[in-house]
């Protein structure tokens, strides 16, 4: 299968959807990625990557200069008649189109050459939560007249536009797993964001008495529960040493907990993805507040077989076989029984492992990809 991808990104250092691409490309496929030369790396820093780079049978084209020309209406109609020589040499057999701002390029695209779209986005769209998808542009339309009105009746118009010329639409947020499509004739598929990570030692002896959070401080992390429940496991369970890594918005919550237990809190601000998994390997356990959000850091805790407590239920845990899922109340009890049963610490490494490997991996992920792809050829032609 010849695959046309259209992406606001792709690069191996920062985007693990790249290890995806490159698994559905070695599997039999030609990839052509058509994309812009900034990526900002895990820092934050905006780094510029070449215009032209092969990888077997991967072929990436960075024809614009920058994310912000390749979504523009305006400025991408200069490089258009680059991009449709690129593609009539190709001849793609389906376009893959990340995000809702190329898609509309990307009809053009299926126009021209007959072939099916599958439009990836990180969030469906729902009119409950209207700025998840296309945030900043919606928020242009709210005002203290109409309030949401104006941006839930645009991001609907607008999305509908969207189901009706995609062949499938694909979302990466648990959230969305049992959504319903908004055009019944649209299939649509839930494909978590996929994970690749650095080859480490095996998990060895951990430190008993370390907990570790990363993550970036963002309400829905939830990080005001820790000002209750992080008290009460220093002073309950064997903890001693609870590791947070990241900044935001609630960096308070952890300034007031540095203030109170100067010996037990351990703060970094930012660590190396390797230094990250490494700490998460070697502690006790990982703890994650969050009321929503991605998977992450329990991906990564799966990844590394470090037992996961959660206290809300936000992705569909299985307490007991992937995850302890426990209450604020409850979670001191959950803490000391996991301290005092090993066969249930062996059971937890497992089920997680069997999840990660089995669901989010770049492979699975770019199996999920290949099997969409394939259906919606079969379906158009």
């Amino acid at each position: 299968m010849k695959i046309l991808l259209i992406t606001p990104g792709i690069n191996k250092k920062f985007n693990d959807n790249y290890f995806a691409y490159k698994h559905m490309a070695n599997n039999n496929n030609t990839l052509l990625a058509i994309s812009n030369k900034e990526n900002i790396n895990k820092g934050g820093r905006l780094e510029i990557d070449p215009e032209r780079e092969v990888d077997g049978s991967l072929y990436v084209h960075r024809v614009f200069n920058s994310m912000r020309e390749q979504q523009s209406f305006l400025r991408r109609k200069a490089f258009k008649k680059e991009i449709k020589t690129l593609v009539s040499k190709f001849q793609p057999d389906v376009i893959f189109c990340e995000e809702i701002s190329n898609l509309k390029f990307a009809v053009e695209l299926k126009r021209k050459f007959k072939v099916p779209i599958i439009l990836r986005t990180e969030f469906a769209y729902d009119a409950d939560y209207p700025y998840r998808s296309m945030g900043r542009l919606l928020k242009l339309f709210k005002n203290s007249l109409t309030h949401d009105l104006l941006p839930v009746l645009l991001g609907g118009l607008i999305w509908r536009w969207a189901y009706a010329n995609a062949d499938a639409v694909v979302s990466c947020y648990f959230g969305d797993a049992s959504k319903e499509p908004m055009v019944q004739n649209t299939p649509f598929h839930y494909v978590p964001w996929p994970t690749y990570y650095p080859a480490l030692d095996g998990k060895e002896d951990c430190v008993k008495d370390r907990a570790v959070f990363i993550g970036a401080f963002d309400p829905h992390k939830n990080l005001s529960e820790l000002l209750s429940t992080i008290p009460e496991l220093l002073s309950k369970s064997p903890l001693r040493e609870f590791y947070v890594v990241g900044t935001g918005e609630d960096m308070s919550v952890i300034e007031k907990l540095k203030a109170d237990y100067p010996d037990s809190i351990r703060h970094i601000h930012t660590l190396s993805r390797e230094d990250c998994l490494k700490l998460i390997r070697d502690s006790f356990f990982a703890y994650s507040p969050a009321t929503r959000g991605g998977w992450g850091f329990i991906g990564d805790s799966w990844a590394m077989r470090t037992p996961i407590i959660v206290t809300h239920n936000h992705y569909g845990f299985r307490d007991d076989v992937d995850s302890i899922v426990t209450s604020p109340k409850d979670i001191v009890k959950r803490v000391n029984a996991l301290y005092e049963n090993e066969s249930e610490i062996n059971r937890l490494r497992d089920g997680g492992s069997k999840r990660f490997f089995e669901n989010h991996t770049a492979e699975a992920v770019g199996s999920r990809f290949l099997e969409i792809c394939a259906q919606a050829v079969r379906s158009f032609s």
